[in-house]
């Protein structure tokens, strides 16, 4: 047990899913994953991976394992919706690792030997993984392969079982990075130039242009003379199917009941409210008062005058009253009173030292040396915090420390933790007048009888669609109900309108019962919201249809077609002795400039076509019409410089970049290669 603490103490809220996520950041993009390859498989599978399914059985023991241990680490803050999603994405790339990646890597020749994983875990060239986590630093903050040591020793007297775990998640973190790092790194290094392409590389880069240049749009109004085939639609979706893949989707539309709370539920919470702020005024222990009858919990923190509202701010520095005017808002009814005034600092900076409840004597004896020689090298210094900083890290215990002066020592007991420690204020900002406020606060929520309302109305809505698009339809029409639609729903959609976690909407929607024309029951959200849906179209993965696309691929064909069209008219116009400036007044625009174009570099805001024309264009001639995806445009070099700024090295670092944009894709390769399907949005 003493361990298990020592690891919370030391790594606190350090120690957490995001360890996982941003060491398998570099290595996997579960998004791409699920969304690259959706489908159905049978409903007690989370996936497939090889071509073998991924039982919900074992992703879900897997995802228990690894809640359990971070529940333990972190004192229980893993079972946040949020932890929980980056709980999901750990666990599967930690089994896509398992059954994909790990094979394919040992295939190819690569591994992690037993004496490299004991260098890495506990050598001098331990891995970043282990190097960084600050359960194994010295007292001087450095990585000491001494304390592994003593973790490693000592893990298996932790009688929970939690420190061995920790270990063996470490080790995996470690092996993954490794074999990743490995095989990366040989892809990488196998991406080279030759001396042709680095010669060519270099010109380019040394080699840049100052162009004048104007632009010519097209005209995006509807142009009836400009007719596309059926055909050339038809020969643009064949020339271009892989353009046109997409996941099983659906479109839908909805209505959506809002529970609000009604004018009668005002009104009660402000008589209900009224008769606790007259007590509020009188209460001789507000720190009960609150806790029994406000919706607010009670704060130790003290605010100065810049951090309350107006009506809070008047009230608890120099107006009058024991308690603060009433704040409405839509929300709550709110009041103030002040518990206590103290003059404290915004900022402190302390150093601390963290001992067991039972290493009192210990951490006396340390405050004496403090006390004696005004610090101590086992101090480590906190830096400059604020109360809110604290607060929001879950290190509240730590607030003493804007209570006390600078330069002043002493113990505080940590209960929650079993803990003490030795604080010592090292500087401060100058205290200003600061108050701890007593928060009476009453929400105003729906009733249950408001609640019923708002069923029934959804409810009513469903039971008279019969589950028939074409009733929901028509009774929204009649009703002018607001019925709003959302296209493309895949499994993985989360949010549907407003609502951010609608999972229980996606999840009828993707049903097997479900068609396209069903109704839902009332589907209800967060006990706020209650939907009724409808499914308008349904998709499977694969390629889109032609009709669905057909519209957007005439609308290319139309655009290209203006483009060529334009062309054509300008060419017309030029006679080949018209300055750039008298060509712009033909088509009725002004000449605008750009200096240092480089066709080795990246301007993102010119079109493509252009910087290709003017990398091979010479000073002094008008170029044009060059062909852009929305227009044409006409230019002059105006100068052409050479350098030698631009060397082998940068050639060399800008392949390198592109292949490292190249292997952020490998995984998507991986997973399509080893017929990796995510069906997780069906249970999550």
């Amino acid at each position: 047990m003493a361990v298990l603490e020592k690891i919370r103490v030391k790594l606190g809220i350090l120690i957490s899913i995001l360890i996982a996520i941003a060491l398998l950041s570099f290595i996997i993009d579960p998004n791409t994953l699920g969304s690259t390859l959706q489908s159905m498989s049978k409903d007690n599978n989370v996936g497939e991976m090889n071509g073998k399914a991924v039982s919900y059985r074992e992703y879900y023991t897997a995802l228990e394992q690894n809640t359990q241990l971070m529940n333990a680490l972190n004192g229980g803050n893993a079972n946040s919706e949020e932890a929980q999603n980056q709980l999901r994405e750990m666990t599967w790339n930690q089994l896509f690792n398992q059954k994909v990646f790990f094979p394919k890597v040992k295939k190819a020749g690569f591994s992690v030997e037993d004496a490299e994983m004991v260098d890495l875990l506990q050598g001098e060239t331990a891995s970043p993984v282990i190097a960084q986590q600050r359960m194994f630093v010295d007292e001087n903050g450095q990585f000491s392969t001494e304390a592994v040591k003593e973790f490693i020793s000592q893990m298996d007297l932790d009688e929970s079982g939690v420190s061995r775990k920790y270990w063996e998640y470490l080790k995996e973190q470690v092996y993954a990075q490794q074999m990743y790092g490995k095989y990366y790194s040989a892809l990488r290094n196998s991406s080279i130039l030759n001396a042709s392409q680095i010669e060519r590389a270099i010109a380019e880069g040394n080699t840049t242009k100052d162009i004048d240049f104007f632009v010519v749009p097209i005209n995006f109004g509807v142009d009836s003379t400009i007719q596309i085939s059926s055909a050339e639609v038809t020969k643009f979706y064949n020339d271009r199917k892989d353009l046109f893949v997409q996941p099983a989707n659906r479109d839908i539309e909805y209505v959506m009941f809002e529970v609000v709370p009604s004018q009668e539920d005002i009104e009660a919470t402000r008589v209900e409210f009224d008769e606790l702020y007259e007590q509020f005024a009188e209460a001789e222990n507000l720190k009960n008062f609150i806790a029994l009858n406000s919706d607010r919990r009670w704060e130790d923190k003290f605010y100065s005058k810049e951090e309350l509202p107006d009506v809070f701010a008047d009230y608890a520095f120099g107006g009058s009253g024991s308690v603060s005017p009433v704040e409405e808002t839509a929300e709550a009814f709110t009041a103030v009173r002040v518990a206590e005034r103290k003059m404290m600092p915004d900022r402190v900076n302390f150093s601390f030292k963290v001992f067991p409840a039972d290493d009192k004597a210990v951490a006396d004896s340390l405050l004496t040396a403090v006390r004696k020689n005004g610090t101590s090298d086992e101090l480590v210094n906190g830096g400059w915090v604020t109360m809110d900083n604290l607060t929001a890290n879950n290190m509240g215990f730590f607030g003493e420390a804007f209570s006390m002066k600078k330069g002043e020592a002493k113990i505080i007991d940590i209960d929650a933790y079993q803990m003490v420690a030795v604080i010592k204020v090292d500087d401060a900002d100058a205290p200003k007048e600061k108050v701890q406020l007593a928060y009476l606060r009453k929400n105003i929520n729906p009733s249950d009888n408001t609640f019923r309302d708002f069923n029934m109305k959804a409810a009513d809505l469903a039971d008279r669609s019969s589950g028939k698009y074409e009733k929901f339809a028509e009774i929204v029409k009649e009703e002018n109900l607001p019925v709003t639609p959302q296209p493309n729903v895949t499994i993985d959609t989360r949010r549907i309108g407003a609502v951010e976690n609608a999972r229980s909407v996606v999840h009828w929607v993707f049903d097997r019962k479900t068609k396209e024309g069903s109704v839902s029951d009332v589907i209800t959200v967060d006990n706020k919201y209650y939907f009724v849906a409808a499914v308008t179209k349904a998709r499977k993965e694969g390629n889109m249809a032609l009709e669905d696309v057909k519209d957007n691929i005439t609308m290319e064909l139309i655009n290209r077609k203006k483009v060529d069209n334009l062309a054509a008219e300008a060419a017309a116009k030029v006679s080949g002795s018209e300055s750039l400036e008298a060509l712009a007044e033909k088509f009725e625009t002004t000449v605008n400039h750009r200096d240092g174009i480089s066709f080795a570099g990246s301007d993102m805001s010119m079109e493509p076509a252009l910087i290709g024309a003017v990398s091979i264009a010479q000073p002094g001639k008008v170029n044009g019409p060059v062909k852009g995806s929305y227009g044409i445009y006409f230019f002059e070099v105006k100068d052409s410089s050479t350098g030698e700024y631009y060397t082998e090295a940068d050639a060399v670092n800008k392949a390198s970049q592109v292949a490292a944009s190249q292997l952020r894709s490998l995984t998507d390769i991986v997973a399509q290669e080893t017929d990796v399907k995510d069906y997780r949005g069906k249970f999550y």
